[in-house]
């Protein structure tokens, strides 16, 4: 059970996500230095990233994983699906295929599905604690 809660902890799934390893042609790296990169340029990937990262934080800093609001588990689900979405993102509009190389080798695909699997955890765990508080919160006849 102690697993479950250090996997599918915020601070977890935000690392997890930022060294997620992106290789290019010439220049590759973590995805923290493309959002970096980005944000300057006001990449719709960096806008992404960075309002999934605030919205997951503020979620973890204002409720603490107690699971006591409804709104809590929806914010993380929001959270997580822009930091998915980033990645998305960044890869279709990679038009000339600079990043494509990360499919093709091993560390970064790696890194991808340990993303997905800390990702789907925090997702399944939210999920669950929805439902848990939807059922709790049903009005009483």
């Amino acid at each position: 059970m102690k697993t479950i809660k250090i996997i599918s902890h915020p601070i977890t799934l935000i690392s997890c996500f930022l060294l997620v390893l992106i290789s290019g042609q010439h220049l590759g790296g973590f995805y923290l230095l493309y959002i970096l990169l980005g944000l300057p340029h006001g990449a719709i990937h960096s806008i992404l990233a960075i309002a999934g990262i605030a919205i997951i934080l503020f979620s973890n800093y204002k409720y603490k994983r107690e699971f006591n609001y409804l709104i809590e588990p929806i914010l993380n689900m929001a959270g997580v699906s822009m930091l998915s979405f980033s990645l998305l993102v960044f890869f279709v509009n990679d038009e000339e295929r600079y990043n494509y190389s990360t499919f093709d080798q091993t560390v970064p695909v790696i890194s991808l599905i340990l993303f997905g699997i800390v990702a789907l955890c925090f997702s399944l765990n939210n999920l669950i604690s929805l439902f848990r508080r939807a059922t709790f919160t049903s009005p009483a006849k």
